[in-house]
């Protein structure tokens, strides 16, 4: 009888280890979900601010000062501006694409970067050629 009872305990405690690791997972999942949704909307918000002092002072070519801005960009945010084509390009890091595309509203002017070239949210070419200082993989977001 009582290695009945040290049985069922002991599957007691595997059943509920493997419980508490699942748990773990889906913490640590929504965790990431959250950074990326945070990441996504300071990207976008640093976008705006780029937009607005761009309005009142056009530039052609070059970079903007983050510290003229209302507001900083994100870790890993940079931005560059050719041809007055603004591209705020960020690395790629799982769930930030899908972050991005769901605060844009699956905007168009969301891509990847391949070859030098622009890929849309579905993978078309968007006829846009990249500057060299924006790598491969890296997400970009145009205006």
């Amino acid at each position: 009888m009582s290695y009945l009872i040290l049985a069922f305990f002991s599957a007691f405690l595997l059943f509920s280890a493997g419980a508490l690791q699942r748990d773990n997972l889906t913490d640590a999942q929504t965790q990431q979900a959250g950074v990326m949704k945070y990441q996504a909307a300071s990207t976008l918000r640093y976008m705006n601010a780029l937009n607005s002092y761009l309005y009142y002072h056009p530039v052609a070519d070059g970079t903007i000062s983050d510290s003229l801005l209302e507001s900083a960009p994100p870790a890993g945010v940079r931005h560059l501006i050719r041809q007055g084509r603004v591209f705020v390009y960020q690395p790629a890091r799982t769930g930030l694409l899908d972050a991005l595309a769901t605060h844009s509203r699956q905007s168009a002017l969301l891509g990847t970067v391949k070859a030098r070239r622009l890929l849309d949210l579905r993978g078309t070419d968007m006829q846009i050629t990249v500057p060299e200082t924006i790598p491969d993989g890296y997400l970009v977001y145009l205006n």
